[in-house]
């Protein structure tokens, strides 16, 4: 989407401060159900107060932006402008589902945007700042932890500044844009998609569950684990979150409980030498 056109008001620009320095927090305010949600939300909490006068539709919008959400912090405030810019103009002309667009949006991009936070600012720069300042820093030379704070933090804060500027402008044009040409509609389907496929491949790398069953039947050895990955790789994990979810939403079983069980029930199994 276009941002030449998209001006930055004074208060626009106290807004995008407000989520700059707000959004620090958000590592402090992580839970095991929503990652990064609740300081997500407590970011925005200002800025949807002064979108929604109306207590309903203020409580709403705060709701919809403590869901789960996990992204690597460097462009948290892009995807925070994005999504600020979207709530000013739904609370200007009420914008037709305007839940779905918005987490569908937040869902699709944080798992890619993470992965290129990780492995270039964690991963890649910060090594490569490391190595650099390493041997100033080994012969007692003050300059050494100096040049790493300026080689790593100033490219740093200046993508986890501007992404916000710049969020805001393409969050600006893009619900106008997407919406007036009908696209709207198939962008958040496509984003759901992805981050569907996202939580998906999340679900079978961190949930590591494996059966340890080897027998025989007839004399043909059989092992558990090898044919349930002949039916679908990752049927465990993957019938395990659908589980947790049902429990969750259906029976209101409680996370402590939850994690509690699992805790108490991979004991057993994995004692029994059931399951690895």
């Amino acid at each position: 989407m276009s941002t030449k056109n998209t001006t930055l008001t004074t208060e626009d620009k106290k807004n995008i401060h407000s989520i700059f320095w707000r959004g620090f927090t958000v590592m402090g305010e992580m839970t095991y159900v929503r990652m990064q949600g609740p300081g997500f939300g407590w970011t925005m909490m200002p800025l949807l107060r002064k979108l929604y006068k109306n207590d309903d539709d203020y409580y709403a919008a705060l709701t919809r932006h403590m869901q789960y959400f996990n992204t690597n912090p460097v462009f948290l405030p892009f995807l925070q402008g994005i999504v600020y810019s979207m709530e000013k103009q739904n609370a200007e002309k009420p914008v037709d589902n305007i839940e779905e667009s918005v987490q569908g949006l937040k869902v699709g991009l944080m798992g890619p945007l993470a992965g290129l936070g990780d492995s270039f600012f964690t991963g890649t720069w910060r090594v490569i700042t490391t190595g650099i300042a390493l041997g100033l820093a080994t012969q007692g030379n003050v300059l050494g932890p100096i040049l790493f704070l300026l080689l790593f933090h100033l490219p740093y804060y200046f993508v986890r500044y501007y992404g916000g500027v710049l969020g805001y402008k393409v969050g600006a044009n893009y619900i106008s844009e997407a919406q007036e040409s009908g696209l709207l509609t198939s962008i958040t389907k496509g984003c759901s998609m992805l981050g569907l496929i996202m939580i998906g491949a999340m679900s079978f790398l961190n949930v590591p569950l494996k059966f340890t069953v080897n027998t025989k039947f007839g004399g043909v050895p059989f092992k558990l684990q090898d044919t349930l990955d002949g039916i679908l790789k990752g049927i465990v994990p993957l019938l395990i979150i659908w589980l947790m979810i049902w429990l969750l939403r259906k029976k209101k079983v409680s996370t402590t409980a939850l994690l509690i069980g699992v805790i108490v029930i991979s004991a057993v199994l994995g004692g029994l030498g059931i399951m690895i």
